[in-house]
């Protein structure tokens, strides 16, 4: 890494780093949408370390 940074390499870091950034956090998955008859998981409230986190397999009525 050089010892010297000018404003432009700075200002360059800081884009990449703010493009990265907001790429990551856009970066949430989508809706779904389900119909009946939909087999699905439900995920549990909030479990502990070593709990399933998931539970059954409920069909979507």
């Amino acid at each position: 890494m050089p010892e010297h940074m000018d404003e432009e390499d700075t200002a360059k870091n800081l884009c990449h780093y703010a493009t990265a950034t907001k790429a990551w956090y856009d970066n949430k998955p989508a809706p779904r949408h389900f119909v009946p008859g939909d087999m699905v998981l439900w995920r549990t409230p909030s479990p502990g370390k070593l709990q399933k986190k998931w539970e059954g397999r409920f069909v979507v009525t």
